[in-house]
């Protein structure tokens, strides 16, 4: 189900620069070593990506933390605050079909005649869990309103 949102995230996260290539092995430890240090805070888990910006673009910066209210008294070792905010095309499915979750969301938004808006800004995931065991994904690719 994708949908056009204007939302504003507050996030502390680690930044991590990598190979675009090896992002899929990168971001899920560098994840779970983040959530480990940070075992004390409860939150969305989500991962803010610098967007490729052309095909010999081969690394790029990500960072991985949680969502927050604003509220904290001290980041954990090696993190920063972010606060983005802007509008964006968005898709929530299974985390195991990410990247059909990509692909649908990206049709649609040529289909809907959306313009991409990834210049200056990131494309996140925010994960949620499923009592399965599973997670759901939700995607934002941030585009012109």
């Amino acid at each position: 189900m994708c949908l056009v949102v204007t939302r504003e995230f507050k996030v502390i996260a680690v930044k991590h620069k990598g190979l675009y290539k090896d992002f899929a092995e990168l971001v899920p430890k560098a994840a779970h070593q983040f959530l480990q240090s940070a075992s004390n805070r409860t939150g969305t888990e989500v991962t803010v990506y610098e967007p490729k910006a052309s095909e010999s673009h081969a690394e790029g910066t990500f960072y991985v933390g949680l969502l927050v209210n604003g509220e904290f008294d001290n980041l954990p070792e090696g993190a920063e605050f972010l606060d983005i905010q802007h509008t964006y095309a968005m898709n929530r499915g299974k985390g195991t079909v990410m990247g059909s979750l990509y692909s649908s969301l990206d049709r649609w938004i040529d289909e809907q005649g959306y313009v991409r808006d990834t210049l200056e800004r990131y494309i996140l995931e925010t994960y949620h869990p499923l009592g399965n065991g599973g997670e759901e994904v939700e995607i934002y690719i941030p585009i012109k309103s």
